[in-house]
Order: structure tokens, then C-alpha cells, then sequence
């Protein structure tokens, strides 16, 4: 729980100063999570490759297509367009409201849960639902700097959020024989994050262009050194967040997503100078306070 408030709030920042306006502002951030997503693929494959016993390598290797395609592909693709669409908001939104409004992700774990019938709505859940949809309202509408464009990918990336937790613990829960580590999980789940990462930016993007603009390859170091980087706090943040999915339930998650969060949002005001007022301050507290309550 610790490694993945750590690491996440490290990635969060980098995230933020290298795609930002006013900051770094790289052009690409699809292409270079992609980047990131490789990263995790290629790590997860040589430490199977070198510790298969210790790591439960050959429940991956065993599966037959279908079984890899019905887990591998759905938990891929949304993983991919939850964190391709955060980034591409934290261009225009500061860290502070990007955090705020990604804690309403329990609204949608709660409704995807019920879609995959995990967990029935009650009138208890339908008024969690309101306090936190209420304490949304006061964050988005006490916000200093509010961009539309920004706030639409961030509150797409949060129903995507809610379905990617879901999803990835509904499938892996459902596995048996269980797999043993999250390396694995991560050798599972990286190749379609990866590619449908790496095709969303080719369709949106086109990063070709950089290719052409750059007349040695000196010039793209930079970009594949911030790769790098990034997707070094992305591979332990990805492997403390599988392991919490491999063994804790839904509910720890959204208390541990809480203390998170707050850790991000004192990141984004120490750090980027993020401005924060009565009603905004409200909203979130209520926010936290509806998780903290379902």
C-alpha cells in the first residue's frame, strides 16, 4: 500500500510536469506512456524469463489463446484509455483538480460493479452515490483554473477508472489456478496496453511527424531517456497496484486511493502552486468523506 502512494504520486507528478502547459509540455503523451507501457512489458518478460518457478510463469505460458484474449485484451485496452485519457488532461488541468476529480472513481466502481453483477445497489450505495456525486459538484465548480476539455478527459478517464479496477480484479479473481505474482500479471496484462496505447497515439497523435522534424537521432534521446524514467515509476507503481488487486477487496482500495489522493492534491500545491479554495476544499473532503462512509 505504501509503494503504490509512493510511487503513484511520483508518476502523478512527473506526469504532470512533462505533459503540462507552462511546464515541460511534450507533445506526445500518448506515445511516450506507451513508451512506459513497454517498459513494463519488457521487464515483465526477462524476469519471467529468469525466474519462472519463483514467479508462476507457466500459467501464462499454458493459456490458450482464447483464455489470454478474453483477460489480456478487455483489461488492456481499458487500462490503456483510462491512463492514456488522465494524461492527456493533466495538459490543460492542474494536478490538484485532475486528483479531485478522478476521487469520484468510487461512483464508478460501484456502477460497474453492479453492470458485472458483483455487487447488487442498495439504498445504502444510491446514498454514498450522492454524497460523493455532491462533493464532485462543489470541486468542479470551485475550481480557479477550470478547463472543459481538460475536465471531460479526466471525468471519462475516472468511468474508465472504476471499469479498469473492476474488470482486472473480476478476471483475475475468476482464474484457477490463480496466478502466483503480480510480474506475471503484469506479463498478462502489458502487451495490449501497450498496443492499444501505442495505436490510440498513432490515431491521435501521429508522432511520425517528430521523425520527420528531427534529422539525427540525437535528437530523440531526450524523449526515449524520459521514457525511461517514467516508465520505471510506472512498472513499481503497476506491480504494488496488481498486488493490491491480487489480494485485497475493492473497498481497501478506495480507503487506500483516499490517503493517496490527499498525498497528490499537497504535491500539486507545494509543487506546482496549485491554487485551492473554500468551495473546492469542500468538495473533496466530501468526496473522501462518502468513500470513507461506503
Amino acid at each position: 500500500m505504501l509503494g503504490w502512494f509512493v510511487f503513484s504520486a511520483f508518476l502523478s507528478t512527473y506526469n504532470k510536469y512533462v505533459f503540462g502547459d507552462g511546464h515541460m509540455h511534450f507533445p506526445y503523451p500518448l506515445l511516450l506512456t506507451s513508451i512506459h507501457f513497454s517498459i513494463q512489458w519488457g521487464f515483465a518478460y526477462i524476469a519471467c524469463a529468469l525466474f519462472p518457478q519463483q514467479l508462476g510463469t507457466e500459467r501464462v505460458a499454458n493459456m490458450t489463446w482464447k483464455e489470454w484474449a478474453t483477460i489480456s485484451i478487455p483489461c488492456g485496452m481499458v487500462t490503456a484509455l483510462d491512463i492514456g485519457l488522465s494524461n492527456l488532461s493533466l495538459v490543460t488541468i492542474t494536478l490538484t483538480f485532475y486528483t479531485m476529480v478522478k476521487s469520484s472513481t468510487p461512483i464508478f466502481v460501484l456502477f460497474w460493479a453492479y453492470v458485472f453483477k458483483i455487487e447488487p445497489i442498495t439504498w445504502k450505495l444510491i446514498g454514498v452515490i450522492i454524497v460523493i456525486a455532491a462533493g464532485e459538484f462543489l470541486t468542479v465548480y470551485g475550481e480557479v483554473d477550470f478547463v472543459v476539455h481538460g475536465f471531460v478527459l479526466c471525468s471519462l478517464a475516472s468511468v474508465l477508472s472504476g471499469a479498469r479496477w473492476t474488470l482486472v480484479q473480476l478476471k483475475l479473481k475468476q482464474l484457477d489456478p490463480p496466478l502466483q505474482s503480480t510480474v506475471v500479471t503484469m506479463k498478462l496484462l502489458a502487451p495490449s496496453m501497450f498496443w492499444s496505447m501505442f495505436l490510440l497515439s498513432m490515431v491521435i497523435e501521429k508522432p511520425w511527424v517528430i521523425l520527420k522534424k528531427s534529422e539525427n537521432i540525437k535528437e530523440l534521446a531526450p524523449v526515449f531517456l524520459l521514457g525511461l524514467v517514467g516508465g520505471a515509476f510506472a512498472v513499481f507503481m503497476i506491480l504494488c497496484e496488481f498486488y493490491l488487486i491480487l489480494r485485497a477487496n475493492a473497498i481497501i482500495l478506495m480507503i487506500g486511493g483516499v490517503v493517496k489522493e490527499l498525498t497528490t492534491i499537497i504535491l500539486g500545491v507545494s509543487i506546482f502552486g496549485d491554487k485551492l479554495n473554500i468551495l473546492n476544499t469542500t468538495g473533496v473532503c466530501i468526496v473522501f468523506s462518502g468513500v470513507i462512509l461506503y
